[in-house]
Formats: C-alpha cells, structure tokens, sequence
C-alpha cells in the first residue's frame, strides 16, 4: 500500500522508435537548416530495425552525384535524433568546403 502522493515506481517512459516516415521529416528539416545544397534521397533500416540510415545527396560535389549516408537510433527522441542527423550532416559537409 502506498501513502496519497507517492509514485510506485520511477521508470522511464518507453519511447515509441521513430517511423521511416519520422526520420525522413527529421532528416529533411536538418538537412534544410545545413545546406541548401542537400536532399535527402532515401531512408532505410537494418535488419533489427532500431537503426535507419539516410542516403543524402549533396549538388555541387566535383564528381557528381555525390551521395553520403548517415545513421540514427529510431529509439532515440525527435530533438535526439534531429541533433544526431544535423551533427553528421555538418561534420560532412564541412568536409566538402573549399
């Protein structure tokens, strides 16, 4: 029995993972905010499902198409996997300066 106000348990909410559809939007959105110089051409997952990969396209490389891909945990919140795309999407573009 527990007294009038206190929690049975303090686990943390399980997060829904984040549909292919939730990650495309995501990676959409990062990739506007780097460059507009890159789209996002697919998302896929691996075999387990808890990880997806992003093929992005960047215009303008030397030998083109250029394409790169880049990764996030579908377990992982939308402001969570939004840094995580934004963060290898700069670092890789960074790259391609010049």
């Amino acid at each position: 029995m527990s007294t009038p106000g206190t929690r049975l348990a303090s686990f943390p909410a399980r997060v829904q993972p984040l549909t292919v559809t939730d990650v495309t939007r995501i990676a959409t959105e990062a990739a506007r905010e780097q460059s507009s110089r890159l789209k996002v051409i697919a998302v896929s997952l691996n075999a387990r499902g808890s990880y997806a990969e992003v093929i992005i396209d960047l215009a303008g490389c030397r030998a083109e198409p250029c394409r790169f891909l880049v990764g996030v945990f579908r377990d992982a919140s939308p402001a969570v996997a939004h840094d995580e795309i934004a963060g290898q999407l700069e670092r890789h573009i960074r790259g391609h300066r010049g």
